[in-house]
């Protein structure tokens, strides 16, 4: 019997992940949902879904999975209407940029049985709309998960092993601690490309054609400034806070920047720039997915909400990525957690980490 994935929000992300299921596995039965429906019928032609549906009813009613892939101001709305007509033990998943005001709102409201876990895939494209879907865009990219002591442990699986399935390195992560994260290297970075595009648009009108020699690191660094505008309002809004406060921190370094410089204060300047020059380097680098061993955790827990979130956010806020994750039941009210992590290094961490906050880990090479 396949399995039947709603994928609401058919724009590059929404399209993309159709895609990436279709590709990986003819057990998946997916049907899509835009407001706009020719949006959705083009993914028809592409193959990337197996069905329009006309309503979100229609599209929900027979689905294991819902993938709530619409602007960050509607997720909301369009998750609780999901869930009104959603099967008992379907999951339901965003994809918005923002976490903790969403959690926040949907969570409260799921009726029993349905379970909806908060998400963030860090991949994207200055091309939008379904024709710029890619079955690949998920490859080695982080997809974070927003796990919380709600969060049922089977749901929480299922997801995390489908979306492992695609390529995508899963990490779990508080949906406040998100929201800080993601101001700093994804929302102010597009701030900052926004100011730089604007500041060259604005030196140009007073030095001709000051943008027909822009290099290729100003192109690179405001190539993101090319994304809907109408998209990052809503970001902006809903991520008001952190990202106040990373424009408020990045003004403060600017100015001692700005002092040194005038300053003529040649040490200061090296050291600036060695300093970041050193974290730049020392960056992950996630060119490919070769894991190399894979390393198993094996933890007997209770199963119960809460569980689940407390051992992936512990794991999830050392930056180590789950490679997969199963649930080996003993008895009905308990079981025994298994972990696969990449690197033995990685393990040794993890499995430190959950040591200490009580857990019992057996920790063993895979094979």
């Amino acid at each position: 019997m396949k399995k039947v994935i709603s994928v609401i929000g058919m724009g590059l992300i929404g399209g993309s992940l159709a895609a990436a299921f279709k590709q990986q596995s003819d057990d998946y039965y997916i049907i899509g949902f835009n407001h706009n429906l020719e949006s959705a019928h083009e993914a028809l032609n592409m193959g990337i879904i197996d069905r329009v549906a006309e309503t979100v009813k229609d599209a929900v009613a027979e689905a294991d999975v819902i993938f709530i892939a619409i602007p960050v101001k509607m997720i909301t709305e369009y998750a609780i209407q999901a869930a009104r007509y959603a099967k008992h033990g379907a999951i339901i998943t965003d994809v918005g940029s923002t976490k903790a005001s969403i959690v926040a709102s949907i969570e409260p409201q799921m009726p029993d049985g349905i379970h909806f876990i908060g998400g963030h895939p860090m991949a994207g494209s200055e091309k939008s709309g379904v024709k710029a879907a890619s079955p690949t865009l998920f490859k080695n990219a982080h997809y974070l998960l927003t796990p919380t002591e709600k969060t049922s442990m089977t749901a929480y699986k299922n997801l995390h092993s489908m979306l492992t399935s695609i390529g995508a390195n899963v990490v779990a992560i508080d949906p406040q601690k998100h929201d800080q994260a993601v101001a700093v290297i994804s929302h102010l970075p597009h701030m900052v490309a926004a100011v730089l595009m604007n500041l060259a648009s604005k030196e140009a009108n007073h030095t001709q054609n000051i943008l027909m020699l822009a290099a290729g690191g100003f192109k690179d660094t405001t190539r993101i400034a090319a994304g809907s505008p109408r998209m990052w309002i809503d970001i902006c809004l809903e991520n008001k806070d952190a990202i106040i406060y990373s424009i408020d921190q990045m003004i403060d370094m600017l100015s001692s920047l700005r002092h040194i410089i005038e300053e003529e204060d040649r040490d200061g300047i090296k050291g600036f720039l060695e300093q970041a020059q050193k974290a730049r380097l020392n960056l992950p680098s996630v060119l490919g997915k070769d894991i190399g061993r894979l390393y198993e955790l094996y933890i007997p827990v209770p199963d119960k909400p809460g569980v689940i979130s407390d051992i992936t956010l512990t794991v999830g806020q050392l930056g180590i990525n789950i490679e997969d994750i199963e649930i080996l039941h003993a008895t009905e009210s308990y079981g025994t957690l298994r972990l696969a992590i990449p690197e033995k290094e990685n393990a040794d961490k993890a499995a430190r980490a959950l040591s200490q906050k009580g857990y019992e880990v057996d920790l063993r090479t895979q094979g």
